[in-house]
């Protein structure tokens, strides 16, 4: 009897362990969901990349400040909430957050209706703009979109995958779906709006 008990003993004390090293990845995989949206929301992509490849969200245009009014207006509504974690190993827990952001279809819609209304205006003019004219107007055309007050937000329940690396750094993997969430389906818009253009042609 006595046997029985230690074994028994035992085996609830290696489950207690395992148990506490999978709430332990768990914490530290939850620890950069939040450090990563803290640093979002606060428009921090140095600090950002702790956690995750920026370059994979903002495609490398965080730089200039045309491209930071934009990114203020997706991440100035930015908020999420960890809905639930679950280890699937020893270096990969997946977050499932729900995220919400500006919706950026609306965005992109009036962006698209101004942009063609511009183009229009000018294809018959005597004095036809440059590239690098063009590519300004472009730009001033989606700050002025995006910096509109009362944008509506879009939210999204996603998977977050979160992997511990090599230097045993937790480092979420930015996939299409999540980074579209993030950017408040932005991708989605631009793929809306290509697939007008190439129905046009």
């Amino acid at each position: 009897m006595k046997k029985i008990k230690s074994i028994i003993a035992v085996a609830l004390t290696l489950v207690l362990v395992f148990s506490l090293t999978g709430c332990g990845e768990i914490k530290k995989a939850e620890t950069s969901v939040n450090g990563m949206f803290t640093a979002f929301k606060n428009l921090d992509f140095e600090e950002a990349k702790k956690y995750v490849n920026v370059d994979d969200i903002t495609n490398g245009e965080n730089s200039n400040d045309n491209a930071e009014t934009v990114m203020n207006a997706i991440f100035g509504n930015l908020n999420y909430e960890i809905v639930s974690s679950e280890k699937i190993d020893d270096s990969t827990v997946i977050v499932k957050t729900s995220i919400t952001a500006t919706d950026m279809k609306p965005v992109m819609s009036e962006f698209f209706t101004q942009a063609m209304q511009y183009a229009f205006s000018t294809a018959f003019s005597d004095t036809q703009p440059s590239e690098e004219e063009q590519n300004k107007k472009m730009e001033e055309i989606l700050v002025e979109c995006a910096s509109k007050p009362d944008l509506a937000t879009v939210t999204n329940e996603v998977d977050i995958k979160v992997v511990k690396n090599e230097n045993k750094e937790w480092k979420i993997e930015a996939d299409d779906t999540f980074v579209n969430a993030v950017l408040g389906g932005l991708m989605d818009a631009v793929k809306s709006l290509e697939n007008a253009f190439t129905t046009e042609e």
